[in-house]
């Protein structure tokens, strides 16, 4: 197969062809590979088409999302080509795009603020779907791992030591069989993976079907009305949104009614009748519209039975699908490849025993599960909105900041699985905006003073290792460190940090991801947490 060197014959004995096949080259396949790639993994990624050639800025990222590329030095990569839009979840609701302001939407106070100060990224910085898928890919190749277009996968077989993957050539219609450590399928809503598998999603359900527009327009100084770059319309011709995707000229709008549309099925549009629709949306027939593309889909949610058959595993699409609604779906995903990666990495690396990968799925089911909360609810209220907006957004906040930023991770024994619940009991969900250190959830942001001058994060001093925060006898706390394996970082805090978060005499220690793995001031149960399992 063209450009797949070192690959194998079937059959062959040795080590695997590749350490990590992953299926799917959209922004979730290609950022899990940059991240594997950045903990030392030379990952494959394959797709059975260039899903670069004519790609159309969709999706948008999270402030979790950037914190975790951020977390692999792609700080001044962000600020480069990241842009300003709204804060999350602002929205203002008109009659036209270029209409007065009937309503602005948004997080309540309390939630809005706390979100300004809860993160190093600037809580308005955005990367499109097409800038990560780039990014991604740019890193992923300098960082030592490979991309092959135009490769589809027709078949695997996992075993116990490895995954056979049979792959065609899309030009050629050859058949190769190659062997891999692990697979991870980032292969979509309808994934060839998750098929081969048997895997199915049960509770899948069609929440809406819609068009979407991407398109080019100068809407003079719209966004700066606005106040955010989000904006939802409703008139006597159109039902849509317009969203700005690069802070100036270019633009999505997700077309959701209009007269005449079919009450079942997904309503193709021409050219000619999406431009009337987007210029009833705009609000001025006279503004010129380059329209790039126009797509006719399903907004659907559901939750695959299962993510992981042995050395298999699903991400993004393949394993949670959602609806637009909240701006979270393909976030979830790139997050679901950042938990996985540093996980394959520290087995292959023999930091870990296998068995830390199952805690994959429990860990990205509850997340995932968060996810899907804010879609549902925001796009069944969205559905029903006549008026202020703020009611549906005040109830909501909770569930939003915990879905996009402040999710929480289940305790789970040492081959995965969580306790079941007691009978009667009921699951607590904490505050979201509780700050503090709490097992099983990420480590808060604070600015430290920097030995270098100016301050750093918390989240920086972190990075993508593991770190042991500590408050008082940080001597004594580096002699413990030192004598486990892997070996964390450590870290004192200053006294008023360290009281604020809890710490005095005891310790933290923070995984790769930054999601808190054990505090306490007991050498014995720190040893004990971070035994490789």
């Amino acid at each position: 197969m063209p450009g797949a060197s070192g690959e194998r014959a079937a059959g062959a004995a040795g080590p695997p062809d590749v350490p990590v096949l992953v299926v799917g080259a959209g922004p979730v396949g290609l950022a899990t590979g940059m991240f594997l790639a950045h903990w030392g993994v030379g990952a494959l990624v394959i797709d059975k088409r260039d899903p670069m050639a004519g790609a159309v800025p969709r999706a948008s990222t999270s402030l979790r999302t950037l914190e975790l590329f951020r977390s692999i030095g792609l700080k001044s990569t962000l600020e480069r080509e990241g842009w300003d839009g709204g804060e999350p979840m602002r929205w203002v609701f008109k009659d036209s795009g270029l209409a007065a302001t009937r309503h602005r939407g948004g997080l309540p106070p309390r939630y809005a603020t706390w979100l300004e100060s809860c993160t190093p990224v600037p809580v308005r910085r955005v990367l499109t779907h097409d800038q990560v898928q780039r990014l991604a890919q740019e890193e992923l190749r300098r960082r030592g791992g490979r991309v092959r277009f135009g490769v589809r996968l027709v078949g695997l077989t996992p075993e116990s030591d490895r995954v056979r993957a049979r792959l065609v050539d899309a030009d050629t219609g050859e058949e190769r069989e190659i062997t891999a450590g692990y697979l991870i399928g980032t292969d979509g809503a309808h994934s060839d993976v998750r098929r081969f598998l048997g895997v199915t999603m049960p509770d899948r359900t069609a929440a809406a079907h819609l068009n979407t527009a991407f398109f080019r327009a100068d809407l003079g100084d719209a966004m700066a009305d606005w106040g955010t770059h989000l904006c939802f319309v409703r008139n006597d011709a159109v039902h849509a949104t317009l969203m700005s995707k690069n802070g100036r000229d270019q633009w999505s709008s997700h077309i959701m009614d209009f007269p005449g549309k079919p009450a079942a099925g997904p309503a193709e549009l021409t050219e000619d009748a999406t431009l009337a629709l987007l210029r009833a949306a705009i609000g001025d027939p006279a503004i010129p519209i380059r329209l790039h593309a126009v797509h006719a889909w399903e907004a659907a949610t559901g939750l695959a039975s299962a993510f992981r058959r042995g050395r298999v595993f699903l991400a993004g699409d393949a394993a949670h699908v959602q609806s637009s609604a909240g701006g979270l779906g393909m976030n979830t995903g790139i997050q679901d490849g950042h938990n996985l990666a540093w996980k394959i990495a520290a087995v292959l690396h023999g930091q870990c025993a296998p068995a830390l990968l199952d805690t994959y799925e429990p860990e990205r089911r509850t997340a995932a599960q968060a996810s899907l909360a804010v879609s549902r609810g925001l796009l069944q209220g969205y559905r029903s909105l006549s008026g202020d907006p703020n009611a549906l957004y005040e109830r909501l906040a909770a569930d939003y900041v915990r879905g996009m930023l402040c999710y929480g991770y289940p305790p789970h024994d040492t081959e995965g699985h969580r306790p079941e619940p007691q009978d009667g009991a009921t699951e607590h969900r904490p505050d979201p905006l509780d700050d503090t250190v709490r097992l099983g959830h990420r480590f808060p942001h604070r600015w430290l003073n920097s030995p270098e001058g100016g301050r750093r994060s918390t989240l920086d001093v972190i990075g993508s290792r593991w770190t042991l925060f500590t408050g008082a006898d940080a001597p004594h706390w580096r002699a413990v460190a030192a004598g486990l394996r892997p070996t964390p970082h450590v870290h004192r805090l200053d006294a008023a940090h360290a009281r604020e978060l809890g710490l005095r005499d005891g310790a933290v220690l923070v995984r790769p991801d930054g999601f808190v793995a054990w505090c306490g001031t007991d050498e014995g149960s720190l040893r004990t947490a971070l035994t490789p399992r």
